[in-house]
């Protein structure tokens, strides 16, 4: 018997098992970017609740710069994304700590040996803004949840292409469906090339 013929379906067959799992798992990602970028379009950003708060800090002997401000994150029991990279003037420092939800600015004053802390708590719609937004381009992420939502996000992006792909091979496969398939990717296309003449010209 002649396995070329089964060679196709046997593609097809995975393209489509495939595209239908990994669609559902990614689903909820596309989700969140979905609504975050209109959140993002229309400028959405609810007033967070604010908090400030005093307390004292054992200042080491021998510990400065970002040695000095990990101590210190350490003390607090603080952990997110950390910005800031110990550079005192006058003796003090503020480091931004951010995690989605959430960021404090915390001040460090060596003299006093204490840190006043900034609180920021955000709601729903300002999370989603930030997973969307973090880490972003030119980041290095130190955190580790960070590194995996970034991880996340680009794994979404190439399962998002995987799926426009594997679209367009079935729609190509499927005969019955290749003229309200053209109609669709005509329109499509359309609006895009009159949405980008909008704008650049």
């Amino acid at each position: 018997m002649d396995p070329s013929p089964r060679k196709p379906k046997r593609f097809y067959h995975w393209n489509r098992e495939l595209h239908l799992y990994l669609g559902l798992i990614v689903s909820p990602f596309l989700l969140i970017f979905a609504v975050s970028t209109i959140l993002l379009n229309h400028g959405m950003k609810p007033s967070p609740v604010e908090s400030k708060t005093t307390v004292p800090i054992e200042v080491r002997e021998g510990l400065e710069g970002e040695a000095l401000v990990a101590d210190v994150l350490d003390q607090l029991n603080f952990t997110g994304e950390v910005f800031g990279r110990g550079k005192f003037r006058n003796g003090k420092t503020t480091i931004n700590i951010s995690k989605p939800g959430n960021v404090k600015f915390v001040t460090v004053d060596i003299e006093k040996k204490e840190a006043l802390i900034a609180n920021r708590s955000f709601g729903f719609i300002d999370t989603l803004r930030y997973l969307h937004l973090n880490p972003g381009p030119h980041k290095h992420p130190t955190w580790i949840f960070s590194k995996a939502w970034g991880w996340v996000a680009d794994g979404t992006v190439y399962i998002a292409l995987f799926l426009t792909l594997s679209g367009i091979y079935m729609w190509t496969v499927l005969r019955a469906e290749r003229k309200a398939g053209l109609v669709a990717l005509g329109s499509g296309a359309l609006a895009f090339v009159v949405i980008l003449y909008a704008l650049i010209a």
